[in-house]
């Protein structure tokens, strides 16, 4: 780079380079700007742009990135991917966040702090008095970030901005708060108001961007929603009437003055099917010693006395897989009706961290949006389809399964069921059972929760969702470094994962 042209690391869509220049019209300004990006269209990449361009034009060295727990890890790997800078990337997690954070930036041309919206919510330890201290939990999180900055001229970035929508929550405070610390600040959603009634979700995150936009309608959070809706108290609660006209077209105004709104269907520069987003899922200590002793000695001690055995290359993929997933089968001695000996298997549940991380995904990506989309979950194994099953029973989630052992009339009702259901909603496939032959083109999204080995089952229902009118996209759940990323780099390059096992057998254990 040099001067004032700013030459982007990666290739642009039109759209982005447009959202470069929106930022820098805020910036201008002394205001705030919001990417509302439909979901998967590259909001990410812009915001690295813009911030790299910041640097170039202003020589920011410092950036503050609050976001969701799930995509700490992604954001470091954008910033690898697209920044044209020299950057480190520090993860502010739990344990970071116990000791200051560093104050100087050299070597680097810039220094970005990626923490959660946790690290803002967890309040301070309570004293004896019985009140909260106020040298631990956010306060303390916001004294590190405000020393971290000093008098120096920082940005800050809210991803997925409409988890600040409350104005009475502790997180949305604590970050608002710092807004004026910030004098580059960035707001990333695709949803930032889901419905007419929901319309006042928008006065905590324009508090982040420009709270004067909307500062004429009154000073209050309740101002607010008054001018864009009619209300009615009932039992102490605001029940939602009608929207007010006037005052939606007021908001609709204010947010493309203050917001650069992207339609996927409006990018026609992009491609029909996006990246693949991989998911990393991390494990906990003890389920990596059950995962990396089976790896390594293809004996998995479990409990005292019990044992898990794999001795060909197929059954030890499957039964780390398994792992992966949270569970393993142990065979164990038995006796049949008769008295006679036999080995029969019995599933131990030994850890939640996969499911854990597709609740979140649909939380957040679906249910926190009202987002009315429809998902397609494929897994491998019987006990996979439960949990997930499960899941969304609790979440109450509309569920439809295409599994083996079904029988045609029940599979042809579920396709038909889900294909005119209006909503989000989950349908959950087994490869081997729904490959072929089936039309899941309702829904542009799947999520890949354990893969199959099998090539041609891993395309074919891949293929469910090709014909979809909207930008098909691919989510893959995997524990970096284990057979899960072995399994997804062999159907990748169409390769034979046994004969990958037989001749390469390091790649099954966990990267350290």
């Amino acid at each position: 780079m040099s001067g004032n042209t700013y030459r982007f690391k990666t290739k642009p869509y039109a759209h982005q380079v447009q959202g470069v220049r929106f930022a820098f019209s805020q910036w201008g300004q002394g205001l705030g700007a919001a990417f509302l990006f439909d979901p998967r269209t590259g909001k990410t990449k812009t915001t690295i742009d813009a911030l790299c361009a910041l640097h170039q034009k202003h020589g920011v060295k410092r950036v503050l990135v609050v976001a969701p727990n799930r995509v700490m890890g992604t954001w470091v790997r954008e910033f690898h991917l697209h920044a044209p800078l020299h950057i480190q990337c520090i993860v502010w997690d739990a344990k970071g966040r116990r000791r200051a954070l560093p104050r100087s930036v050299s070597p680097y041309d810039m220094q970005v702090v990626i923490v959660n919206f946790e690290a803002f919510s967890t309040p301070g330890k309570r004293l004896p008095s019985g009140r909260r201290s106020r040298k631990t939990g956010r306060f303390a999180t916001r004294d590190k970030v405000r020393q971290w900055i000093g008098d120096t001229p920082a940005a800050a970035v809210i991803d997925e901005g409409h988890k600040i929508k409350a104005p009475s929550g502790k997180t949305a405070m604590a970050i608002v708060s710092m807004r004026d610390d910030f004098r580059y600040r960035l707001l990333l959603t695709g949803t930032p108001i889901t419905k007419a009634h929901r319309a006042h979700d928008i006065y905590m995150q324009w508090q982040w961007v420009n709270p004067a936009r909307f500062r004429r309608w009154g000073p209050t959070a309740e101002a607010f929603r008054n001018h864009v809706g009619v209300w009615r108290e009932r039992q102490g609660f605001h029940m939602w009437v009608r929207e007010r006209k006037g005052g939606m077209r007021d908001l609709h105004r204010g947010l493309h003055q203050d917001g650069m709104v992207v339609r996927r269907e409006d990018c026609f520069d992009l491609p029909p099917r996006m990246p693949d987003r991989l998911i990393p899922v991390s494990l906990s200590a003890r389920t990596r010693r059950v995962y990396d002793d089976m790896a390594e000695t293809m004996i998995a001690e479990i409990k005292e006395g019990l044992i898990a055995e794999a001795s060909i290359p197929l059954v030890v993929t499957l039964r780390l897989q398994q792992i992966t997933s949270g569970f393993v089968g142990i065979r164990k001695p038995s006796e049949d009706s008769r008295g006679r000996a036999k080995m029969v298997t019995e599933t131990h549940r030994i850890s939640t961290e996969k499911p854990d991380a597709l609740r979140e995904i649909l939380v957040e990506e679906y249910l926190e949006r009202d987002l009315d989309e429809k998902v397609v979950v494929a897994a491998k194994y019987v006990l996979d389809l439960d949990d997930i099953s499960r899941l969304c029973a609790d979440l109450e989630i509309p569920l439809w399964t295409i599994r083996g052992k079904q029988t045609r009339v029940e599979t042809d009702d579920a396709i038909h069921q889900f294909a005119k259901h209006r909503g989000m909603g989950v349908m959950l496939v087994q490869p081997d059972a729904a490959s072929l032959g089936i039309d899941l083109s309702t829904a542009p999204h799947m999520i890949w929760y354990s893969l199959t080995s099998s090539w041609v089952n891993w395309t074919q229902t891949c293929d469910r969702i090709a014909l979809s009118n909207q930008s098909t996209s691919y989510t893959y759940l995997q524990v970096p470094g284990s057979v899960d990323a072995l399994l997804y780099e062999s159907l990748l390059n169409d390769t034979n994962v046994a004969r990958t096992i037989m001749t390469h057998p390091g790649k099954l254990r966990l990267g350290k």
